[in-house]
């Protein structure tokens, strides 16, 4: 449509939603009160009414130009039913719903809550242990059941179990070797060659029949697991498909508000020794009973305190390979202040969750609180010496870690508009307190609450999996001790085991190198770009103020 035709129209008259007259960026209907552009003025609106229903057609797939998802497309699943090696079948149906739906040009082509099918593909037990040592398990979902007519059959493989101990290859989850921890890892190797000499001590002996803890090898999915899906083919959208409306976004003014009071705060936490530790990556609008439940039904946890109790259960999870849901983070400070609120959200690894910790703000925005977070993503962790206590490990990815806390909350209905600031200011690679690298674009993701109506299953109040009796799992134990030290309690093993992971960790050690240098050098491109580029400390000069930007 040609601009001139376009420009008279600038006070509304006519009826129209905000939301389509917000798509459609047309100037608002002119009126006058002489016959000319009276006429002028029905004639403009009628054209909007034709804008309006383009600009609702435009909401389809063939409008976007999305007639098909393509092979490689990903997207999140919440199981509905629980799903276990030891007890699922080949062909048994599997049920969910999507927690995050597949997007095509950044347009979310579905709603959540959306059900989603499949079927187990393949299920493999240990058992007592005298076939395999672990377990695996393959499900496929082939279809998505829209509300708008037909299914629309897919072919989706699972390429990630979320938080999870187990590991996903070629979209089959794998699950651990309960011998491969640190207890089961003791014997008498370095003294034989492979042979059936295994237990020449007594001490020994007993140490294998009776250290109580042994991890559970059998894979168990309750209901509330996450699992990342990837198409296999090309699925054709059907011609009448619309997409959902997309998440509000919050207003020029709070976004303006919350940018105002950002930039008069630090952009990073300081850990108990003052050395720089997560960056400030989130805010929420909203108050703290909405907060508190947001999280809480979408299956977060907020964190214990340092306790003899609590350090004892960290060592029992981390012997057992299980998971602390409510394991404790970390003390961090926040413009000299400790966290108000400190939350996590894991599945079954003691290694692998998601951390959030928020502050308070004393300023308000549209007479509601404003709380800042520094969300990061735990990826392992590990017993340290030099520290003294166990070594927790983190994504580097920070946006990653953005959008699976705004994931989380619409699946609860928890949300009620986004928006993003960019922190002109603020570093875009970091190095933490523990000597690991930050990458972030920039940006503080701003989530606005409201009160939630659509409670989850949380997969943390499941019941507890056991398979079997207690003589059976005793037995299980046992024999799988045993085949174990027959494969690997010697020399020769020993000696192969000392190279994989001399190899792997040199292979770290290499990358992390990289990685510190990589940030030592975009600082010093900074420093050398002038001081208009460069963010000064926050000791002696205030950080950057933000600026604002629309959400991709």
């Amino acid at each position: 449509m040609p601009r001139s035709l376009l420009l008279p129209c600038r006070h509304s008259r006519c009826w129209e939603p905000s939301t389509a007259r917000q798509q459609s960026k047309v100037p608002e209907c002119g009126g006058s009160r002489n016959l000319t552009h009276l006429l002028h003025l029905v004639l403009c609106c009628m054209y909007r009414m034709v804008f309006i229903l383009l600009g609702m057609c435009s909401g389809s797939g063939i409008a976007f130009g999305c007639t098909q998802l393509p092979a490689g497309t990903s997207f999140w699943v919440r199981l509905s039913q629980p799903v276990s090696s030891y007890s699922a079948k080949t062909g048994m149906t599997v049920s969910g719903f999507l927690l995050e739906p597949p997007t095509c040009d950044g347009v979310s082509m579905l709603p959540t809550h959306v059900p989603v099918e499949g079927r187990v593909v393949s299920a493999h037990r240990v058992g007592l242990g005298l076939v395999r040592e672990t377990a695996s398990l393959e499900i496929e979902f082939s279809r998505i059941v829209t509300q708008q007519g037909s299914p629309v059959d897919i072919n989706g493989r699972v390429n990630e179990v979320d938080n999870a101990r187990e590991n996903v290859k070629n979209g089959v989850i794998r699950g651990i070797r309960s011998t491969e921890t640190p207890q089961g890892e003791i014997s008498s190797r370095l003294k034989y060659l492979p042979s059936l000499h295994l237990y020449p001590d007594p001490v020994l002996l007993g140490f294998k029949l009776l250290f109580p803890l042994f991890p559970e090898p059998e894979i168990y999915l309750p209901p509330g697991t996450d699992l990342l899906v990837g198409l296999k083919d090309n699925v054709d959208l059907p011609g009448e498909f619309v997409p959902p409306p997309p998440l509000p976004r919050l207003q020029h003014d709070e976004q303006q508000s919350v940018a105002e009071i950002l930039g008069q705060l630090p952009t990073r936490t300081l850990d108990k020794k003052s050395r720089d530790a997560d960056l400030i990556n989130m805010a929420f609008i909203g108050t703290g009973e909405e907060l508190a439940q947001a999280f809480r039904d979408a299956g977060w946890k907020e964190s214990d305190s340092v306790s003899r109790q609590s350090v004892m259960r960290q060592f029992h999870a981390f012997l057992a390979k299980s998971s602390y849901a409510t394991a404790p983070m970390s003390r961090q400070l926040f413009d000299g202040r400790p966290a108000d609120l400190t939350l996590e959200k894991t599945f079954d690894s003691y290694g692998r969750r998601d951390h959030l910790r928020i502050w308070k703000l004393e300023s308000r925005v549209d007479d509601a609180p404003l709380w800042v977070g520094a969300a990061v993503r735990e990826t392992g962790a590990t017993l340290s010496v030099t520290r003294m206590g166990f070594m927790h490990h983190v994504s580097d990815d920070l946006e990653e870690e953005q959008r699976a806390v705004q994931r989380h909350l619409p699946a609860v209905d928890c949300l009620d508009s986004v928006g993003r600031i960019e922190r002109l200011g603020m570093d875009k690679a970091v190095i933490n307190a523990t000597g690991e690298v930050l990458r972030t674009d920039g940006s503080i993701m701003v989530l606005q609450l409201k009160a939630c109506s659509v409670p989850l299953s949380d997969l943390n109040n499941a019941p507890r999996f056991r398979p079997s009796s207690n003589f059976s799992r005793y037995l299980r134990k046992e024999i799988l001790t045993v085949r174990s030290d027959l494969q690997r309690a010697n020399c020769v093993y020993a000696l192969f085991g000392v190279t994989v992971t001399a190899t792997n960790t040199l292979r770290r050690m290499s990358a992390h190198r990289a990685d510190i240098r990589s940030v030592h050098v975009a600082s010093a491109f900074v420093l050398a770009s002038g001081p208009e580029l460069h963010r000064p400390p926050i000791e002696t000069q205030s950080p950057t103020p933000p600026t604002i930007s629309t959400m991709p």
